[in-house]
């Protein structure tokens, strides 16, 4: 059985994977402000990650508001579009399903 903290460096290796399987740039685990776990530049937009990871069968969590508004806030000084990813991962921390992507800043 991995810890939260492991099962949470999962999540964030799989959508750091996808995103530069899909062109981006990226910057994973930035620790600054703004509940960002991964900075990516691409093709068509600059994007702020904050990544959800659950154990299956379990969902991810959704963000809290506290981390959708630094998010929020860190994107649009930037910038950069604020979107949430939540993984799921089996016992041995593989990626299961898809990532289910949601834009944080679209109105």
């Amino acid at each position: 059985m991995h810890s939260q903290a492991e099962i949470g460096a999962a999540g964030e290796r799989i959508v750091n994977n996808w995103l530069i399987g899909n062109n981006y740039k990226t910057n994973l685990n930035t620790r600054q402000p703004g509940s960002t776990d991964i900075e990516a530049v691409g093709p068509k937009a600059s994007l702020l990650v904050q990544v959800k990871t659950a154990l299956s069968p379990s969902t991810p969590a959704d963000p809290s508001s506290d981390e959708v508004r630094n998010i929020k806030s860190r994107a649009a000084r930037l910038g950069y579009e604020a979107w949430q990813a939540k993984v799921t991962v089996d016992a041995n921390a593989n990626f299961v399903g898809k990532i289910q992507w949601q834009r944080l800043d679209a109105q």
